[in-house]
């Protein structure tokens, strides 16, 4: 959780760096100090309030933590219809895991390539992102991008993975 390197921060400083609406930063901010993960600093009714992540609390959501990759494979199995990255990155983020929307487009693209997804909307660049819809749920745990090194020999056709199989 990025908010654990902060002296203090509010619910601007978590919108802006998760892409996402105050509104939206609000109920991650309610979600957090429900789970008893954050102090208060200063609250007010015409003032900024601010909160920090309780010392204990930071050990706790390193132990706690799923993959980024599990939380948005997680999120895609539940959304009913379509679903754009931002919405992935905003449905994916927990208190121990931090999902950006630069994340979730690395994520849709990989599983675009491998067909598990496909696209409902092509995106507008600049205006509109692109719409996907999940089309191979194989199970509840994330298929992952792998990076695969081999040799590939064009004198016998053949594709050697190095270090044994992958």
């Amino acid at each position: 959780m990025f908010a654990s390197t902060l002296p203090s921060f509010g619910y601007a400083d978590i919108a802006l760096k998760m892409s996402v609406s105050e509104d939206h930063a609000r109920k991650i901010v309610r979600a957090w100090r429900r789970d008893g993960l954050l102090e208060e600093v200063r609250s007010g009714h015409r003032i900024r309030s601010l909160w920090r992540v309780r010392p204990e609390a930071r050990s706790l959501t390193a132990s706690a933590s799923r993959s980024p990759e599990q939380n948005m494979w997680t999120a895609m199995r539940q959304f009913g219809g379509g679903f754009t990255p931002r919405d992935l990155a905003v449905h994916a983020t927990t208190a121990a895991t931090e999902v950006t929307v630069q994340m979730a487009q690395d994520y849709c693209r990989a599983l675009l390539g491998a067909g598990y997804l496909a696209v409902t909307r092509k995106a507008v660049p600049g205006k509109m992102p692109a719409i996907y819809r999940l089309t191979k749920n194989t199970g509840p745990r994330a298929p992952r991008e792998r990076r695969v090194r081999a040799v590939v020999d064009d004198n016998i056709e053949q594709t050697i993975l190095i270090g044994g199989s992958a």
